[in-house]
């Protein structure tokens, strides 16, 4: 019986770092600081939206990009979604938002973004195509990638208003 019990508490261990962080780390390495040189794996998704254009980040080239990677189901991701909204009123002219809802129900997320007044484009994942590209551990994760396409940070877990602004003026700061 005892046995079980670990087992049990294990699971709910790893459960519990895969979707409320496992910390910043560098996009090369998994660990932690900064990354550097590892360009952004290139991607196209559908838009959220049905029928508009596909969202791919080649299209956003020379503009740092934040890539936030959420769902619905994710309650780290629900609360941290009104402080990327209101950090994109901010800085929505020099740094492209983009979300991409991963593994969810589209009406649902539809209404989610509607609820909470979000208005810069999401992709959506239903099939989590971008894990493995992007390392994801867990959600929500945000990749903040650089004018030139490189991913300079990556951040497993629900950011914190001062780690989004030091990586949001990092960014727009950044030579390109």
């Amino acid at each position: 019986m005892s046995g079980i019990v670990v087992v049990l508490v294990g699971a709910v261990v790893a459960a519990v770092l895969l979707t409320s962080g496992g910390g910043k780390g560098s996009a090369g390495t998994g660990g932690a600081g900064k990354g550097g040189d590892q360009q952004a794996p290139a991607f196209t998704l559908a838009n959220l939206q049905e029928g508009r254009p596909e969202l791919s980040l080649s299209q956003f080239r020379g503009k740092p990009v934040l890539l936030n990677v959420w769902a619905t189901w994710c309650t780290p991701c629900v609360q941290e979604m009104p402080m990327l909204q209101a950090a994109h009123a901010r800085y929505g002219d020099k740094v492209q938002f983009l979300g991409v809802d991963r593994q969810d129900y589209r009406p649902d997320a539809l209404r989610f973004l509607q609820q909470r007044g979000v208005t810069y484009p999401s992709a959506y994942d239903p099939n989590a195509t971008l894990d493995g590209p992007y390392r994801l551990r867990g959600m929500p994760t945000s990749v903040f990638i650089d004018a030139k396409g490189r991913i300079v940070e990556r951040v497993t877990g629900p950011l914190t208003k001062s780690q989004l602004d030091d990586e949001l003026k990092a960014l727009t700061e950044a030579k390109a």
